[in-house]
């Protein structure tokens, strides 16, 4: 489905509520906002919906987690997206959902047992679809699987969509007010509250600002006084064209490693989170030209024929995108109210996993913004102790 235009009506002088930041978690809140009557008006400083990090992310999603506080976040949003146009109320809308399952496959000796207790953890939360393969089963599945392989996870209904799709689907459905080419410059606050937004159109009144604004919700917060504990990640995406590329593949992860790749019209995505030191936001994201080579060294690992592939590819049939992650100490997002300043919230540091939470993290942060749930009960607060987790990060 093509673009949706999104009416963009003259600068408001006031609003019930103001997200700042129109990527998918910034039109997923606006819609579960306004489907609670909150007056809602969204801000991107770009001329389109989804232009930053959304825009080159692999949109993949999965239900394999063990972390009960990950499971909350996916597993409904995953059921959302299943059934999206009812959720938005437009009859016929597809947002390019393919269930063609993900695959974490290893070449560890002890992989066999970790993979296992992994599912073990994920069925104690109610996971109950996700198979547990030998490697001999996951090579019979998918014979282009290396013979190293010794064991994998898969669930077929994991997969990815269209990220584009979804966030001009939630943004047509909201009868939220969306102010494209409008920069928030400055949270301005009035005796420890939220009194509006200082914009390059001028101000906008309110008493409830989120700011969803990826790699710049740590400096717009700052303009609050409020210090956000956030850092930021580049990650790169190749995509590489070449027909011997599986097209009915899962997305395919290295569990050892973290390299994964998926497949997408005519050729593939290919990612790798290689170590980098955390950077400044910026926009566009310088990629590397080198990224493509080292991501196809990465996936042949368990994926042997991306060798063949590396060795005929020729420089118009590969490209190279960057985005950034927005990240926190403990690999958990932030969403919650900042207890310094009164009606200021933050629906960020998704640490890569703003499209398959989406849906779920917008409905929580509303809830929130309700009075439905307490920060007391949020697990998720801007104000929590940080401990560094030990998630699968791709």
């Amino acid at each position: 489905m093509g673009r949706i235009e999104i009416p963009v009506e003259d600068f408001p002088r006031s609003a019930d509520l103001v997200i700042v930041g129109g990527g998918i978690a910034g039109t997923a809140a606006a819609f579960y906002a306004a489907r609670e009557g909150f007056r809602t008006v969204v801000l991107e400083r770009k001329p389109w919906l989804g232009a930053l990090t959304t825009a080159v992310a692999v949109a993949c999603f999965r239900a394999q987690w063990d972390d009960p506080n990950f499971a909350r976040l996916m597993v409904p949003s995953i059921a959302t997206y299943e059934r999206f146009a009812e959720e938005i109320g437009v009859p016929g809308y597809t947002i390019g959902l393919r269930q063609q399952g993900w695959l974490f496959a290893t070449a560890d000796p002890a992989g066999p047992e970790r993979l296992r207790q992994w599912v073990e953890g994920q069925r104690q939360l109610g996971i109950v679809d996700t198979e547990w393969w030998s490697g001999e089963e996951a090579r019979r599945r998918f014979p282009w699987l290396s013979p190293t392989v010794t064991a994998a996870t898969f669930r077929a209904r994991d997969g990815w969509l269209s990220p584009h799709e979804v966030v001009y689907g939630y943004a047509r459905a909201s009868g939220a007010r969306f102010l494209l080419e409008t920069e928030a410059r400055r949270i301005r606050t009035a005796g420890g509250r939220v009194v509006g937004v200082e914009t390059s159109r001028g101000f906008l009144a309110t008493s409830r600002v989120v700011i969803a604004a990826g790699p710049f919700s740590k400096a717009l917060a700052a303009t609050a006084g409020v210090t956000l504990p956030l850092f930021l990640l580049r990650r790169q995406r190749a995509f590489v064209a070449d027909p011997a590329i599986p097209a009915d593949a899962p997305m395919v992860a290295d569990d050892d490693t973290g390299a994964y790749w998926r497949p997408e019209a005519g050729g593939a995505f290919l990612g790798w989170g290689l170590p980098e030191p955390p950077g400044k936001p910026c926009d566009p994201v310088p990629a590397d030209p080198d990224f493509p080579a080292r991501a196809l060294e990465g996936a042949a690992r368990l994926t042997p024929c991306f060798r063949e592939i590396a060795a005929r590819l020729t420089r118009n049939r590969v490209s190279v995108a960057a985005g950034q992650y927005t990240c926190t100490p403990d690999g958990r997002p932030l969403i919650g109210a900042c207890p310094s300043v009164d009606g200021l919230y933050v629906h960020t540091g998704d640490n890569g996993y703003g499209i398959e939470s989406a849906p779920e993290a917008a409905r929580h942060l509303v809830r929130l913004l309700t009075g439905r749930l307490s920060e007391a009960e949020n697990p998720f607060r801007v104000d929590r102790p940080f401990i560094d987790g030990d998630k699968k990060v791709l």
